[in-house]
């Protein structure tokens, strides 16, 4: 097997000699008998998840960041789009270092002739590299992660086409090597403990996803990714129930706490933190009568429902406070044991309803698809059966009911099931439009009329790589050029 490891930023440059000083070089620096002086392939396929989870499933990018532009979550009190130096440039960094830590698990997977491991590790960093784009655009990916292969200091940036390309190729490089008869992954796998087949269909679900996101910018190139993985589903499975969810679940003992429970858990049930639901949340669960409404939140203080509004006038709102505003219920915010969901089987279903209903591959039932997508998501969120019937019968639910069209419907229903996972929902607002939202915080509303496009930039890309795109358009720190998939017209 020969293996590629071409790619990383000159923001990871340190965290990738920290890397090699644990592994090639430590033997020679090691002078004492009892440390260790190899790193398993696994060790450090664990390291990646736990950095890929805490960055993205965190509390500052999940809840106040991407949170507000997804519409699930808002801070009260404050509600707006924080900018900080310091901050922005730490995630940036975090995300780079969890691919750095993917990559470094494939150069010692290839050591050991653990291809699996390979092929997880793989998936992994393809799978950061595509929330990495999403949130930023152009990003160095082709030339990043070569400064020991190939002494590249500034590595170019992609442009979003040529990153997505390459994710694809990846994500089939992994699919291809996936043996469930071939080495096991080992104690590191925090996600799916050593289960080779759901890697496989994570990886595999992963590419529609992927080519979904493109769709509306290379159709041609996402119908074949599609039809590809949909037209051989022995030879490339997807996950099709809850139990093949990637979910990373915390132990639930410290410091293992689930990083949403950090910060706004309470043992005693009083909730006083200021992260709470958002309006465009609250209200698409209460206009379909949606069962997931009292998992999703508390009521407030009055015993309704009722979420953060964005506005010109957020801050004069006398309903957007502590005692009108619900919190996040205690599945997804206040469980030490939590999870932080990777993706999920109902997304899955969501995307083959997509695909079929926009003729993007033939041979599938679009509401079939559609009704399990939702099946999935209310089951996982401890909703009884006939609850579910009940629901898939609401005017705007049932699939050619009410006004509107069954592809808006499908839109809505993947947003909502992707709650906690902020940075996907906020990247499926920006490509449907769907639920539409117009509330800007107040401090940009003035001149922009949907949430933000993109994050900025940090400054520390700006000052220290010499290969930084200056030509790319940042307007208000959060808007500028849509990314290359977002093709929603007159939006500001």
């Amino acid at each position: 097997m020969k293996i590629k490891t071409r790619n990383t930023a000159l923001i990871v440059v340190l965290v990738t000699l920290l890397l090699q000083s644990c592994t090639k070089d430590f033997e020679a620096m090691n002078t004492n008998p009892n440390a260790a002086t190899v790193v398993p392939a696994s060790n450090v396929l664990g390291r990646a998840l736990l950095t890929s989870s805490q960055i993205l499933f965190g509390e500052r990018l999940d809840v106040y960041y991407a949170g507000s532009y997804a519409g699930y979550t808002a801070a009260i009190g404050a509600g707006d789009y924080e900018y900080r130096v310091g901050i922005n440039n730490s995630q940036w960094d975090a995300m780079f270092s969890s691919m750095t830590y993917a990559v470094e698990t494939m150069m010692l997977a290839e050591e050991e002739g653990n291809e699996n491991l390979y092929a997880a590790a793989l998936t992994l960093k393809s799978y950061m590299a595509h929330k990495a784009t999403d949130m930023w655009g152009r990003i160095p990916y082709s030339e990043a992660f070569t400064l020991e292969a190939e002494g590249t200091i500034y590595p170019k940036y992609d442009t979003e086409e040529e990153v997505y390309n390459q994710i694809l190729d990846e994500l089939k490089t992994a699919a291809d090597m996936f043996d469930l008869g071939g080495e096991p992954l080992g104690e590191g796998d925090f996600l799916f403990n050593g289960d080779t087949e759901k890697w496989q269909k994570f990886c595999n679900a992963l590419r529609l996803r992927v080519a979904i996101r493109m769709s509306s910018a290379d159709e041609a190139s996402a119908a074949a990714t599609i039809t590809n993985v949909l037209g051989n589903p022995t030879q490339y499975p997807v996950m099709s129930d809850n139990e093949d969810n990637a979910y990373l679940w915390w132990p639930g003992v410290a410091p293992d706490l689930e990083p949403w429970y950090v910060r706004m858990g309470a043992d005693d049930g009083n909730k006083t933190d200021g992260y709470r639901t958002n309006n465009t949340l609250i209200t698409s669960l209460l206009d379909n009568n949606d069962p997931r409404l009292p998992v999703y939140a508390d009521e407030n203080r009055y015993g309704n429902y009722r979420g953060y509004k964005f506005g010109p006038e957020q801050l004069n709102d006398t309903l957007n406070n502590g005692n009108n505003v619900s919190h996040i219920g205690d599945r997804f915010g206040n469980d030490p044991g939590g999870f932080s969901p990777f993706m999920n089987a109902a997304e899955v279903s969501f995307l083959k309803a997509e695909a079929y209903q926009r003729n993007l591959v033939s041979g599938g039932n679009a509401k079939e698809a559609y009704d399990t997508g939702i099946t999935l998501s209310l089951k996982e969120n401890g909703i009884d059966d006939p609850a579910i019937a009940t629901y898939l019968t609401e005017s705007e639910v049932a699939w050619d009911g009410g006004t509107t069209s069954n592809l808006e419907k499908i839109y809505l229903q993947k947003w909502i099931s992707l709650f906690k996972q902020s940075v996907e929902g906020w990247a499926e607002a920006r490509r449907t439009d769907v639920p539409l939202m117009l509330g800007v915080s107040r401090d940009y509303a003035g001149a922009h009329n949907r949430p933000p496009f993109r994050m900025a930039y940090p400054d520390s890309e700006k000052s220290l790589n010499t290969s930084f795109p200056f030509d790319i358009v940042e307007n208000d720190i959060f808007w500028g050029t849509q990314l290359w998939w977002d093709k929603r017209p007159d939006v500001n």
